[in-house]
């Protein structure tokens, strides 16, 4: 039997039993296992941390376009395959198959350029925001009007194809509603005349339908 030479001056390479395996070769070529790796330089650092940004920021714009209605949908230019992820995400229930779908979509959109679906959704967010600002505005005149008789004369002279007659019959149908909790025909139907007035100012006249035949 050959003893194993103690005097060797082998280099020594630092051993950590927690951490996964990696291989590095010393000068004379012995691999060692299970070495410290190399450490991680401030531009990877940076590298890394810019691309996680990125992958955050094309989640969140896969959410948004996930948010936007069919309709809506199909005005934004986007790739079919983009579209049918988007419409497939709409459908699920799943918290972690969603999750896994928002995934795919973030996947999808690192080959598309993003800049015009940016301005495309914020340009529907801020037609969203000015329809919902003329919903209240409605909503509050037809209190004011509900409160006060006086606002069908000013409706009158703003507009002077406003059948005063039949606004004034909805007016006290109205009232009776509420004093007598029955179900607010009337008051709907007043908001519904008054959006057709408005509808010739407004930018999307169709913008409130639907929200208010639920709501109002």
């Amino acid at each position: 039997m050959i003893a194993a030479n103690r005097n060797t001056t082998e280099p020594v390479m630092p051993f950590h039993p927690t951490k996964p395996p990696s291989h590095f070769h010393t000068r004379q070529g012995q691999e060692v296992v299970n070495a410290e790796p190399p450490p991680m330089t401030e531009s990877r650092r940076r590298s890394k941390t810019k691309a996680k940004e990125e992958v955050e920021m094309l989640q969140d714009l896969g959410k948004r376009l996930v948010g936007v209605g069919n309709d809506r949908l199909k005005k934004v230019d986007i790739p079919e395959s983009l579209r049918d992820a988007v419409l497939e995400a709409k459908k699920i229930t799943s918290h972690g198959a969603l999750r896994r779908q928002m995934q795919y979509i973030g996947k999808l959109m690192r080959d598309v350029d993003t800049d015009p679906i940016q301005e495309m959704l914020d340009e529907l967010d801020g037609i969203s925001n000015k329809a919902n600002a003329r919903f209240h505005a409605l909503e509050k005149l037809r209190d004011r009007l509900i409160a006060d008789e006086g606002v069908i004369t000013t409706l009158k002279n703003d507009y002077p194809d406003l059948d005063v007659s039949a606004l004034r019959t909805l007016r006290r149908n109205a009232i009776k509603e509420q004093a007598e909790q029955k179900p607010p025909k009337a008051y709907r139907a007043i908001f519904q005349l008054l959006k057709s007035l408005a509808s010739a100012e407004a930018e999307t006249p169709d913008a409130t339908d639907g929200a208010e035949d639920d709501d109002a």
